[in-house]
Formats: structure tokens, sequence, C-alpha cells
């Protein structure tokens, strides 16, 4: 689907949309040895299509797999305390991958395997069309900045940003993966990650306040 495509901006339609498009992911076998039913199973994007921040990781963990849901337990608690945080629900954000499948043994993701997901990714931000979009890993920073080259992109700790953003691209958060945070076994580093987050995802909440006053 081409990003000039037009989609009717109302919740059916959003959902139509969405419900098509998980049905092309759970049959999806474009990549060797994906998408293997308790192996290497897919889970779609999770949340609210009209939220306007996107949170992308790498790939499917093993407990998503039951689930169907991106970042359960694991590093993914890092995620929930960061919504939380900033005084959410998990359904009121929207979560995705880089990667729908679970990469065997939790190995990083082929390239090809990024190439071949990128485009159900691609479909669910213009379905959601965030404001803003954090990304989790390199992996996820690599396909979202590609997806909108002319989106303004910050680095931790998040700011504010400053002047016109660009109209039509989301502002993208370039954070570090949980699962990295949580391996320096550092309290203070992962209380910065997570008030980074949480001060990112209510950024793009006061947005859509403001909006609804004008």
């Amino acid at each position: 689907m081409s990003s000039n495509t037009p989609i009717s901006d109302t919740d059916a339609a959003r959902r139509r949309l969405k419900i098509a498009l998980d049905d092309e992911i759970a049959r999806c076998r474009r990549c060797d040895g994906m998408n293997i039913p308790g192996v290497t199973a897919s889970a779609p994007g999770y949340g609210c299509l009209a939220s306007p921040v996107a949170l992308v990781g790498q790939s499917l963990c093993e407990k998503c797999m039951q689930t169907q849901i991106p970042f359960t337990e694991g590093s993914g608690d890092l995620i929930d305390e960061a919504i939380t945080l900033a005084g959410l629900e998990k359904r009121e954000v929207f979560i995705s991958n880089a990667v729908h499948c679970h990469p065997p043994k939790n190995r990083p993701s082929h390239e090809r395997e990024i190439v071949n997901c990128s485009p159900f990714l691609h479909r669910e931000l213009e379905i959601v069309r965030p404001r803003l979009v954090i990304t989790l890993g390199r992996d996820a920073e690599r396909v979202v900045t590609f997806f909108y080259p002319r989106a303004r992109v910050s680095v931790p700790p998040f700011e504010v940003p400053r002047g016109r953003l660009p109209k039509g691209v989301p502002y993208v958060f370039a954070a570090k993966h949980p699962s990295w945070i949580q391996r320096q076994h550092d309290d203070a580093l992962e209380t910065e990650y997570v008030s980074g987050l949480a001060a990112a995802i209510r950024w793009s909440f006061s947005l859509t306040a403001e909006d609804e006053k004008r």
C-alpha cells in the first residue's frame, strides 16, 4: 500500500483494515522456517488504532507467541512500567515489531526477514498514523526512518521537540531496546529509561488533548 493511499478516518474503517492485515500476517510464509505455530509464530501489532504513539520493537519474543501481544513480560516489563508511569494502559497505545515472527532461540533477525516483514509494519503505521514513533532497538530505528526519511529523529533523553515538525510524518524517538537496558543490571539506568519513555508517551497524548480543545 502506498503512503499516498487515502485511508478513511473512522474507527470502523481502521478496524476493517487491521483485521484484514492481521489475517495476512498470520498466513504469511515469506521467510523459511518462520511463522510456524508454537515455534516461530507471528503476532500482529496490538493496541489502539487511533493512538498518537506507536512503539516498535525488533521481533516477537517467545512469550508473545502465546499472548499475541508484543512485549509480554521479560523486557516488556519496562515498557509496561513506562506506559503505567505515563498514566495509561497498554491497550491505549499501539505496539508492534519490525519482524512480526519469533526468531528461533531469540536470534537476531536476518536482513531478509526485516525486509519481508517491513510492508506489514508500514501498513500498520498507515492505519494508526501516530504522531510519535518510539523505536526500540537498531532494527526498528532503521525500518522506521526508511519509511519516514523526512521525520525528525531524536535520541534519549527525551526532549519536547522545538519548532515546526514536518507535516504528514511522525516524530521519531530512537531508544535502546529494553532487553539491552536489562542486561546492564543498572537500576538507575532502568529508572531513567522508563522515565524517558513515559515522558515521550505523555507528550504524544498531550498533542491530542490540545487538538481537542481547538
